[in-house]
């Protein structure tokens, strides 16, 4: 038996100004939710995904982090933090010892991190009843009515307060159910250079990644750099994934060289296209969501997207900017499925309105935007938000293994 369920994926751009208060930021979490609620549909299962890094300004909520907001550059935040919070993170460090600085601040600044971030995403996804998504870097949590621990983790007159149940802190996804309630935490098991070395996050282990049946099917969570991973997916597959929610914040310019290749949207492929690949007995979709928005001297950029398993080769006009063709940048096998949905860049391929351009004239021109997007350029933070979705076909979890594609979704793009 199969159903019909709707993917949302929903693109917005970081706002420092947001973290003026708590109730600030939860009404910026209510903002983004509201991109996707006109495409919430009560006729169907629906999961929404939000981004990678969602509640990355919490860390710089209240008076305490007002200096730190006006900062030029991430370090220099940094450090503003770890003063406004000196105290908080002596006393963190009387429990757990010398661990990292920026490590030491997240853990003392737990309740923060978390209360606004939980308690908002809790009550939107039991209002509309659906399935939501979202991250956050905290650590494990546990909720304390003790004087002392709302002495060390809270704030004066509070009856509770959230606090660290251990010193590590994680890149967090967090399913919430259509009652509110947290269904799932799963942590990032392959984390960036920025992670380890700049923010002392700890891994998570693949061994402990689980896959969650719902309403419209198992779905499986793959933060960023996890849905580039063959064994992370692979392990996804194994357990019957047939969603594959991918929140992302890719932490560059989009329109540039990554890492480790020339063309960072050719390479993104690697996942949306690469988590529905024929070896995958059970995956049928990708739903990525991408963090835009500068914090800092950190540029978070890219085009959301809806991919489904196909047997086909994917068609030609539908592609991230600067694109030339499916494959895989790693090993160069052509990849076979669809974009269901796929949001726009701040502009669209030079290719469409001049035919002629080689690929590197039009790569140029879309470094030259990208660029332009940075701190001090022509067109400062002028990324765009987006919300995407599709509607898909799910086999009931009965028959969920193995599983081949629908014949055929409905698409949606913006």
């Amino acid at each position: 038996m199969s159903k019909i369920a709707r993917l949302i994926a929903v693109s917005n751009r970081l706002d420092l100004a947001a973290a003026r208060s708590q109730e600030t930021f939860a009404a910026e979490i209510e903002r983004v939710f509201s991109l996707a609620e006109p495409h919430i549909s009560p006729q169907r299962p629906t999961l929404v995904v939000l981004s990678e890094d969602l509640g990355v300004t919490a860390v710089f909520l209240g008076e305490a982090g007002e200096a730190a907001r006006q900062a030029k550059s991430s370090e220099e935040a940094f450090r503003l933090l770890l003063e406004a919070h000196a105290s908080a993170v002596d006393r963190v460090r009387a429990i757990w010892g010398q661990i990292p600085d920026v490590r030491a601040l997240l853990l003392a600044l737990t309740d923060q991190l978390w209360r606004g971030f939980s308690r908002t995403l809790s009550r939107l996804a039991a209002r509309r009843r659906v399935y939501v998504i979202a991250c956050t870097n905290v650590a494990p949590v546990r909720v304390s009515g003790d004087e002392s621990d709302i002495a060390l983790f809270g704030l004066p007159g509070r009856k509770d307060v959230f606090v660290p149940a251990s010193p590590a802190v994680y890149n967090t996804a967090f399913l919430f159910g259509p009652d509110g309630a947290v269904i799932a935490a799963v942590r990032k098991v392959n984390l960036t250079p920025i992670e380890i070395y700049g923010l002392s996050l700890t891994p998570g282990n693949l061994a402990d990644v689980s896959v969650f049946d719902t309403e419209l099917g198992r779905i499986g969570i793959a933060i960023s750099l996890d849905a580039f991973t063959p064994s992370y997916i692979e392990r996804l597959d194994r357990l019957g994934a047939q969603v594959v929610a991918q929140p992302d914040a890719n932490p560059q310019p989009w329109a540039s060289p990554s890492a480790t290749h020339e063309w960072q949207p050719q390479e993104w492929l690697n996942s949306v296209l690469g988590c529905v690949q024929g070896r995958w007995n059970n995956i049928l979709y990708n739903v990525c969501p991408m963090q835009t928005g500068n914090l800092f001297e950190v540029a978070f950029d890219g085009q959301p997207s809806i991919t489904a398993k196909d047997a086909a080769e994917p068609d030609p006009s539908v592609n991230f900017v600067g694109n030339e063709g499916f494959y895989d940048t790693r090993t160069g096998e052509s990849f076979k499925g669809r974009f269901l949905a796929m949001g726009r860049w701040v502009m669209e391929d030079p290719i469409i309105s001049e035919p002629g351009l080689s690929l590197s004239q039009r790569r140029e021109i879309l470094s030259q935007r990208a660029l332009s997007l940075l701190p001090g350029g022509a067109n400062e933070n002028q990324y765009v938000e987006s919300v995407i979705w599709a509607d898909v076909t799910l086999l009931t979890p009965e028959a969920a293994c193995p599983c081949r594609a629908p014949a055929r979704d409905a698409p949606r793009r913006t």
